[in-house]
């Protein structure tokens, strides 16, 4: 009898934690600043050409530290390379294609930035265009891997792939403008990034904030209106446990209060705009903490 009941009270731990959910943050924001960085050499958009080298590194440095993350995560960091070996390969898992896709990105990001600074058009176009779809694939492979969780109903749902790639593509430009109104400030005038830029940037980022206000409204309604485990995972993780970096960072600090600022007049101010893309950045944090640790507490604890 003893034994039995040191069994059914035993501690499940969260599987996925704090390093996760950088992780997420950061491949993320990597990806929606290269986004940003191939306006110019890929689509043309000629104005946008000087700050490319700027986002290709933030890419680049954000992205780098996420083998850290990942290998401390394991606990065991030669279990990495199992993906890697043909006898533990298995091309249905998404895990095994991630770590491809991590490998593959910064190497394709590097020459890429390469090839931008010798200013050789043909090719940073190529390998611009081939980057981008590695960066996109990265990040949608990680709503992918929660979303084919069913034991995990708060992130099992179709929309998480665009949930994580419009928060990456918001969260990109908000670090970006950071950046940009940081290394102005340093630099020599001629070498300033056009305010007028940053400000058509901002406008992006906006558009990006209702549309990822609207897959979150959608979210809200399968929660909320959906079956009985998922409203009481919606009272219990969310509206409780995970109130904060749900409806405060995410939702308030995250979403409305940068709409606000954007569809303003306090738009017209710099502090205004460089206030958004810091709320921006910040919340979508919020994201990836109730998304990763949120998302399993019902299964691990119940």
């Amino acid at each position: 009898m003893e034994e039995s009941v040191v069994i059914s009270n035993a501690f499940h731990h969260v599987a996925w934690g704090t390093p996760i959910s950088i992780y997420f943050w950061l491949v993320g924001a990597s990806a929606g600043s290269f986004v940003i960085s191939s306006f110019g050499w890929v689509f043309g958009i000629k104005r946008y050409k000087p700050l490319a080298l700027v986002a290709s590194i933030q890419a680049i440095v954000m992205l780098l530290i996420v083998p850290i993350l990942l290998i401390w995560d394991l606990g065991q960091p030669w279990r990495f390379f199992y993906l890697m070996l043909p006898a533990f390969w298995h091309n249905t898992a998404p895990m095994a294609w991630g770590a491809l896709l991590i490998l593959s990105y910064p190497v394709s990001m590097f020459i890429y930035t390469y090839f931008v600074i010798k200013n050789n058009q043909r090719w940073a176009k190529v390998l611009g265009i081939i980057a981008i779809i590695l960066a996109l694939s990265t990040h949608w492979y990680t709503g992918v891997v929660m979303e084919l969780n069913p034991g995990r109903y708060m992130n099992h749902t179709a929309l998480a792939p665009l949930l994580f790639l419009t928060g990456a593509f918001i969260s990109g430009i908000g670090l970006l403008i950071l950046v940009l109104w940081i290394m102005n400030m340093f630099v020599a005038p001629e070498k300033r990034i056009e305010w007028k830029l940053i400000e058509e940037m901002a406008q992006y980022m906006m558009i990006g904030i209702v549309f990822d206000m609207f897959l979150l409204f959608l979210e809200f309604m399968q929660t909320f209106y959906g079956a009985e485990s998922t409203f009481i995972g919606h009272e219990i993780v969310l509206m409780e446990l995970f109130r904060f970096p749900y409806l405060w960072l995410e939702t308030v600090i995250g979403l409305v209060i940068p709409l606000l600022i954007l569809v303003s007049p306090l738009k017209r101010f710099r502090w205004g705009v460089v206030t958004a893309s810091f709320l921006v950045a910040v919340g979508v944090y919020g994201m990836r903490i109730w998304w990763v640790m949120g998302g399993q507490y019902m299964q691990s604890f119940y």
